[in-house]
């Protein structure tokens, strides 16, 4: 790998033996090693309608066993109910009793599994076991009786950038595929709610050989239904030590699933910092407006995020021991994260017409550095 960019060349696509056109299964299954510094993930983040939200994670390692040199299989639950309670379960899965297939998504960890069909449809089952107290990435687990048996289909093609390698300097890559529009449907049992759910999902499978709180800067990741669209917006910035290259990820797909404009470069984009303002918890300047003006396939976008509400705040050098905070400082980072629901106006411009709608949005603003 030569640059900081998103690998989208032929010789790219000749090189690792992808297709320019259509995804197939195997690029679903399992990528990546478990040797230290790899990690991969399989992740689903539910809206459904009675305003309950559930994230679920599926990794052969978890984020704080990076370097080790084998896999610690687990899956993680992430529940919020209607009134913004949050619920986390963890399971600790034994490598014996797992398995992760490198021809398709097709994901056993002991009793629970992750099941794709082609990038179309998946199926996710989590049953209950016995209470055991865990703390995975700094948060902890005690009730492992939830249980979660969920069918998504996609409803929009995925979204792979190039190759889907964006090489991040110093010998380092990240990859990255999604589907930024499904149905989800079925049967969750969490918290002491029991009860059949239907919604929203977004899907991703990541994978990289070093941890994206070191490889980035800051990055800004958010996604919505917008009038007639669905918007994925995904903003990396790299770390200093090569050199803040900006990588913009942004695609909007039609009712129907069609993508209409998608973006992987700097090249053909503007990007404006309209306002900042100072994050009480971490003391980090923030932006609160941004505006993104793309250009290419004969359209003009005007995408701009503004007055953001935080409604999550994570300083996670000020919690950390003092241990962990003098790792951090050995790294030159302070890692602060919010979660935010912000105003949005997107602009098309095509064939002399222009259409603007508004809306709102939940993103991330993470900030490692």
């Amino acid at each position: 790998m030569e640059t900081v960019r998103v690998l989208d060349r032929p010789e790219d696509f000749k090189k690792y033996g992808i297709k320019q056109e259509g995804l197939e299964a195997w690029e679903d299954g399992r990528r990546d090693s478990s040797d230290p510094g790899h990690g991969e993930i399989w992740y689903f983040d539910c809206s459904f309608e009675d305003g309950s939200t559930l994230v679920l994670g599926f990794r052969p390692k978890s984020v704080d066993h990076l370097m080790q040199p084998e896999d610690n299989p687990n899956v993680a639950i992430n529940y919020t109910n209607k009134d913004g309670e949050t619920f986390f379960d963890y399971r600790m899965c034994s490598i014996e009793e797992s398995s992760f297939s490198k021809e398709k998504c097709d994901l056993t960890l002991g009793a629970h599994y992750l099941k794709g069909c082609n990038w179309d449809e998946y199926d996710v089952k989590v049953v209950p076991e016995e209470p055991s107290a865990l703390v995975v990435d700094g948060k902890p687990s005690e009730d492992q009786s939830a249980s979660v048996d969920l069918h998504f289909t996609a409803e929009s093609k995925p979204f792979r950038p190039g190759t889907r390698i964006i090489d991040v300097g110093e010998g380092f890559y990240y990859n990255f595929i999604c589907i930024t529009r499904m149905q989800v449907s079925g049967h969750i049992h969490i918290n002491g709610e029991d009860k059949e759910v239907a919604g929203a999902a977004y899907y991703n499978h990541q994978w990289f050989n070093i941890s994206p709180a070191i490889a980035f800067h800051h990055w800004v990741w958010g996604r919505q239904n917008i009038g007639e669209y669905s918007v994925l917006i995904y903003d990396m910035v790299t770390r200093k030590s090569t050199g803040l290259v900006q990588i913009p990820l942004f695609t909007i797909d039609d009712l129907q699933g069609n993508r209409i404009f998608e973006n992987t470069s700097s090249d053909n984009m503007r990007f404006e910092i309209l306002d900042t303002y100072i994050e009480k918890v971490s003391g980090k300047e923030y932006p609160c407006a941004l505006r993104y003006t793309f250009e290419g396939e004969g359209m003009k976008i005007t995408y701009t995020i503004r007055d953001p509400q935080e409604i999550g705040v994570m300083y996670v050098y000020g919690d950390a021991p003092e241990p962990v905070k003098k790792q951090y400082d050995a790294m030159g980072l302070k890692p602060s994260y919010t979660r935010n629901l912000a105003d949005t106006e997107l602009t098309i411009e095509s064939d002399g017409e222009s259409q603007t709608v508004k809306g709102r949005m939940l993103y991330e603003f993470n900030f490692p550095a």
